[in-house]
């Protein structure tokens, strides 16, 4: 336990030197210089209450660590000397309403009185005017004078009362910020006090860490399309915003991709049981099932290489952490700040990929791998071409060393036109032992563009989930179709010179054992 009577207690409100922002919290250091040669207690102040109670740790750069303690205090201390100054201010600018006040009440007495003099002489005049030789000019300057007293004062009163209305709102202006230093006075902090001891003649640094709630990160992703280089400029970009009342002002500020509230417990296998009960046998039935299938591939063109720009990572086991390059300044109050991370080249194979089925354009795609020093977490990704932004959209996550797909909009200059040609047309197969399904479709093609292109046409066979349904092209199809057996995709590459068109077929049959129910199809 600290004996704090015998040591030499240094106060330390130093403002947080490095920041690790996690998704739902934050670690944040602080650290201050040490004398070494006694046994030190150095004292934290004003740590903001959103910090965790328990995680305060304390680490010195060269000697021990002999205890710390943590405890919530009232910020009366801090806030004292502000309240006194500001109540001096308030003091003073209320002395200076009452002499402004005593100002004008003066000048309205003697504009009065100037106006009683005014009515006194217009009397006076009135009753020359009535003698046989009336003094004109007499009375005239007897009116002058009090009119001229009088405009003076209105002119002076007006100037005054501007000047006591410009001191009213500064009244205001004081009263609410005591009224704010007063409320803050009653707030809660930490105050922190760590005892040290290191070598005598030597020099030190104290580390203090904790974590604070109220504070997260999201990615934000801006992908530039360098298609001469056959590249993908990918930027990272953080969205930083915390509200723990403090100001992270110039910090060293790193991105952790760890969760540190989930449950890091593997689970527990329980037993298994496997029981039977007895049915009477049921009829197959055909159905149809739509499934979205993600299928990893990696596309033609080397897509291996990867380079970093500004981009410092530090593998955390599981996690990563990101130093953001520059200094960061976060404010406490909530706003979000968005900060540059780094820049990785990613090599890329461009193509202009068509899917009549779904949509009656054609995509410009480039097929990329994660080359980066960190896997790429959920984010909007902003995408660009030499005309300028051209998509928006969101990004899954994407594991290091793993291939994705970045869209850079839709080429204007390509037709495409899907035609049904036939659908649920049921033929009796051999000694009528199966059912045939026939489907045809025709994609019509064509390039308005001035330079030629290769369009990646794609749609889908079906995928039978049990033996006895055969699935095959027909001798219609157009020859050189590509088909994915795990994801059923049929993809063709057709060449189109500019104003050229042409014609995709597209067939299948799917023969299913008449003793399937066909469920409506």
């Amino acid at each position: 336990m600290m004996t704090l009577a015998a040591l030499l207690v240094l106060a330390s409100t130093t403002a947080p030197d490095e920041v690790v922002v996690y998704p739902d919290r934050a670690q944040v250091t602080r650290v201050t210089p040490v004398s070494c040669g006694s046994r030190t207690a150095l004292v934290f102040e004003g740590v903001p209450p959103a910090a965790v109670a328990d995680s305060f740790r304390a680490r010195m750069s060269e000697g021990t660590v002999d205890g710390l303690r943590a405890e919530l205090v009232r910020q009366e201390k801090v806030f004292g000397d502000k309240a006194d100054a500001l109540e001096k201010k308030l003091e003073q600018l209320t002395d200076d309403g009452r002499a402004l006040d005593d100002q004008l009440a003066r000048t309205e007495s003697q504009r009065a009185l100037a106006t009683r003099l005014r009515e006194v002489a217009e009397q006076g005049l009135a009753k020359e005017l009535a003698a046989e030789k009336p003094d004109v000019k007499t009375w005239q300057a007897a009116l002058d004078t009090p009119l001229a007293t009088t405009l003076a004062m209105a002119k002076q009163a007006a100037e005054l009362q501007a000047r006591r209305r410009d001191l009213n709102r500064a009244i205001d202006e004081v009263r609410r910020q005591l009224e704010e230093v007063r409320v803050g006075a009653q707030r809660q902090s930490f105050r922190v006090e760590v005892l040290v001891t290191c070598p005598q003649g030597r020099s030190a640094q104290l580390s203090l860490t904790y974590l604070v709630g109220g504070a997260s990160w999201t990615p934000a992703y801006e992908a530039r399309a360098a298609e001469a280089a056959r590249s993908v400029d990918f930027s990272t970009f953080a969205t930083v915003t915390q509200v723990t009342g403090e100001d992270w002002s110039g910090v060293r500020l790193s991105l952790s991709t760890a969760v540190p509230s989930q449950n890091a417990t593997p689970p527990t296998m329980n037993k298994l049981l496997v029981g039977a009960t007895e049915r009477p046998p049921e009829k197959k039935v055909l159905t149809r099932r739509d499934e979205y299938v993600e299928s990893a591939s990696i596309a033609s063109g080397s897509v291996s290489g990867g380079k970093d720009n500004g981009l410092v990572a530090k593998a955390q086991g599981l996690s990563v952490q990101l130093q953001v390059p520059d200094p960061a300044k976060v404010p406490g109050d909530g706003a979000p700040v968005r900060l540059f991370v780094g820049e990785t080249k990613l090599s890329a194979a461009f193509e202009l990929r068509v899917m009549p089925k779904l949509y009656p354009v054609a995509f410009r795609v480039a097929e990329v791998s994660n080359t980066g020093a960190w896997p790429l977490l959920p984010g909007r990704v902003d995408a660009f071409r030499s005309t300028g932004l051209v998509g928006r959209y969101e990004l899954e996550r994407v594991a290091q060393g793993a291939p994705f797909a970045l869209t850079f909009g839709i080429d204007d200059t390509i037709r495409v036109k899907r035609t049904i040609d036939e659908e649920l047309k049921n033929d009796t197969g051999l000694f009528n032992s199966k059912k045939r399904f026939t489907y045809g479709y025709t994609f019509d093609l064509a390039n308005y563009g001035k330079a030629p292109v290769e369009l990646s046409v794609a749609d889908h066979l079906p995928v039978p989930e049990v033996n006895d349904i055969e699935v095959a092209l027909t001798e219609k199809t157009t020859a050189g179709a590509q088909v994915n057996k795990a994801s059923g995709v049929a993809t063709w590459k057709v060449a189109l010179k500019p104003q050229e068109k042409k014609r995709v077929v597209f067939s299948f049959r799917v023969d299913v054992p008449t003793s399937y129910e066909m469920g409506g199809l």
